[in-house]
């Protein structure tokens, strides 16, 4: 699944149905070889069974099968626009770009939708190159539900720490 995973982010849906296809014919071949006297019924209840609605997968046992190719999700990667940089001060283009990053945990995701890409403490863009920290506003690090969290740039979130210390 190694090849299939790093083709994942190209357009690779018709090379993976015809790899489908033909790991199929293969198998179905040696299964056929194999078994010369048994019928073609048995050598399907046998290896080709019926899994996840879908039929015909090959299966050694009920638990183990083989994953196929086109199972595989493709995740398409959003092209920065022509005339975008990093260095064009248009913040808004970049922290909307950054809520899609597939790079970023789902946290920092979810936090960047409900503060709109803005810092929660002096309310500046965060970019994509930013260094962001996720601060627990009541201070407790295992109180870790969503009201309680909060994203800063880092610079923000070690003001705030070295404010609390004083």
């Amino acid at each position: 699944m190694g090849w299939s995973q790093y083709y994942s982010f190209v357009v690779s849906k018709k090379i993976f149905n015809t790899l489908d296809s033909l790991m199929h014919r293969k198998l179905w071949k040696w299964a056929v070889f194999r078994h010369p006297k048994k019928g073609k019924c048995w050598i399907k209840r046998k290896y080709f069974k019926k899994h996840d609605k879908k039929n015909w997968r090959f299966m050694a046992n009920d638990q183990i099968y083989l994953v196929r190719h086109d199972e595989r999700i493709i995740k398409r990667h959003v092209k920065v626009k022509e005339n975008k940089s990093p260095y064009d001060n248009d913040w808004t283009y970049w922290a909307n770009r950054l809520k899609r990053s597939l790079e970023k945990p789902l946290k920092i995701i979810k936090l960047l939708k409900w503060q709109q890409g803005k810092c929660n403490y002096c309310q500046l863009w965060l970019k994509n190159d930013d260094n962001l920290k996720v601060h627990h506003k009541d201070h407790n690090k295992s109180n870790n539900i969503y009201k309680n969290l909060s994203l800063l740039h880092e610079y923000c979130y070690n003001y705030i720490h070295k404010k609390c210390a004083w």
